[in-house]
Parts: C-alpha cells; structure tokens; sequence
C-alpha cells in the first residue's frame, strides 16, 4: 500500500488540502519502489554503485541524522551510520568511492508564512539552542564505516547543490555568504577555493545534474520566488551559460540524467500554494523540453538519482510551505521509459 505521508498528521493536512497540486496523476512509466524506513523531506542523497545513500532531513523537531541505503537491484532498505549531527538543507555527492556532505542548516529555522519551506531567500534565523547553517563538511568511507570531519567549505551555505566532476566537488548556488560563487574541493590538496566566476542568477532550492562534464542549475527560488530559469556551468574553465527554461517555475525540485536525458520532477510553487507532479524530460542534444508521464505523488524536498536505468525520486512532502515538516514522505517512485 503506498504511504504519502508520516501518520499522525492526517487531520492537519487535510485542512490545508490546496497545498496538493491539481495537476492529473498518471502511473504511465511509473512504479512503486519500497517505501523508506523513516519519512523525511530535504535529506541528502549519493550513489554508491547500486545503493543509494538517503541521510538526514527535516522534521517537526529539528534535522535529522538518520541515514538508510536503498538497494536499486533489489528494491530494500536497511540502516546506515548516522550523520554526527542533524541536518537538513545540504549538499550531498559521491567522490572516489567516499560520501561527502556539506554545509546544511542544523537548527529548525523559524519559519515564515512566506517561506518556501523554511528556505527563502532571506538568512533563516538560528534555532536559541544553537546550531544555524554550517560550513561543516562530513566524509564517510564505507571501507571503514564511519563519519569523519573533512576541510571547512570557506563560508557556511545551505539550500545548495555539490556535485562531483573530473574529480572534484563544487558547491553551487544556495543561501550564505559568497553564494554566487562556486567552491571547489579539490582532494589531492584536501582543501576548498573560490571559483573566479560568478553564478549569473544565484538561486536557493534548484535542482542540478552532471553531463557532459557540465553542471546543469535548473530553477529554484530567486529572490524568494520560484524561478523557471536554467544555468550551465563549465568546471574546466569556471564559464556559464544560458539553457533553455524550464516550462514552469519551481522550487525544491529534483533532476537527474538518464540515458542522455535530462528529467525534472516534482518542486513546490508559492502562488499559487501548490506541490508538483509534472515531470519534464530535456535531449541534451537538443533545446526543448518535453513533458513525461507525470510522478504519481506530486511532493518537493525530496532526492533522487538515475541508477540501473531507472530515475528513482525519494521522499520529500507533499505539502508546500508551511506545511512542509507535516506531511513528510516516504515514498519511493521509480520511472522506467
């Protein structure tokens, strides 16, 4: 049976119940994966071979460090080493075989009727109990099987991507100091540096994906409105450049390449208040996006990543705004073409 929500909730959702999109649902290319072991929305998420590695997240009472392993060939969840800390909002990627997590935000932020899900485009105010967003960086090495501190990213950032490519890490877009600028980590030096160039539109909550050696920044939120715009950065020599828009504005969406496509799905919308389904595939070798069978549970805030031929999202919640922590998922859709 598929579970769209945390329970316990239910009552609290259904008032709120235009906070679900109204787009039609189709189950066309999609299919049910098994649920995760804990709901969450803004967790992190990396592929190691065939399992993919969901960690930390948001909830009622602060971040998470809870971390599971999905197991794409066979379909299971099962426990993983805990994060050190709570967190949501981070960057999460995979380099030579080691998980690496950084930045993030480790306390509730207060959150504001304007907020798309405790990630506007104004700094979110620390937790009284501390925490706040972070420069932390967390690398875990299954050989050895536990979290270690790495190099400090050189500001605290949160509602960004990183990514891998030719064998660095870069920290793109999200909220802090500095966050039109791409940090590098480069491992031979063990240590960060500032890109020279600047991100064009630089946007918190968007979604990003590797091809080509390129770094493609799709949406997110601009200004504290959601944006339809697509950035191309190029690592080799720190250059952007336009790509073609999304259809539609969107925040808190995910991406992720499958042979040579490019699929966008899911995100949130402010106004109107509203969550996405719609699923959008874009050739890279061409400039216009097509739609696709549309996700069945239409949520933001979730993962996702293409493995074993499949574009598997996870988690998030279907609930925008405010009612974000209230309706955290754990769904798993899987969309095969």
């Amino acid at each position: 049976m598929r579970s769209a929500m945390r329970s316990g909730v239910s009552g609290l959702f259904v008032a709120a119940g235009l906070c679900l999109a109204a787009a039609p649902v189709s189950a066309q290319g999609w299919r049910d994966g098994t649920p995760m072991m804990t709901a969450r929305a803004f967790a992190g998420a990396a592929l190691l071979g065939d399992e993919l590695y969901v960690v930390g997240g948001d909830s009622t009472s602060g971040p998470r460090s809870v971390a599971e392993i999905y197991d794409v060939r066979g379909n299971i969840w099962r426990p993983a080493v805990a994060l050190p800390v709570g967190l949501q909002h981070f960057g999460m990627a995979e380099l030579n075989g080691k998980l690496y997590v950084a930045g993030g935000h480790e306390a509730v932020p207060v959150r504001r009727a304007d907020d798309f899900g405790g990630l506007g485009g104004a700094p979110a105010a620390a937790n009284p109990a501390g925490g706040g967003d972070t420069d932390n960086v967390w690398i875990y090495d299954p050989n050895v099987g536990t979290w270690v501190p790495g190099p400090a990213m050189p500001a605290a950032r949160a509602g960004h991507g990183l990514v891998a490519v030719d064998g660095k890490l870069y920290a793109i877009g999200g909220r802090g100091e500095g966050a039109s600028r791409v940090f590098v980590f480069d491992p031979a030096g063990d240590s960060w540096s500032v890109s020279g160039s600047s991100m064009p539109s630089p946007r918190v909550a968007a979604a990003y994906a590797v091809a080509g050696g390129q770094v493609y920044a799709i949406g997110g939120l601009d200004g504290g409105a959601a944006s339809a715009r697509v950035d191309i950065f190029n690592p080799s020599n720190g250059s952007w450049r336009s790509g073609p828009a999304l259809p539609e504005a969107r925040a808190g969406h995910v991406a992720a390449v499958l042979d040579g496509r490019l699929h966008v799905t899911g995100g949130e919308q402010r106004r109107p208040l509203r969550t996405y389904g719609d699923h959008f595939v874009l050739d890279l070798a061409g400039t216009t996006w097509r739609r696709a069978p549309s996700m069945p549970t239409p949520r933001h805030g979730a993962v996702a990543a293409a493995a074993n031929n499949r574009f598997i999202v996870v988690g998030g919640s279907p609930g925008a705004g405010v009612y974000t922590v209230f309706t955290e998922s754990d769904v798993v859709d899987i969309y095969t073409e």
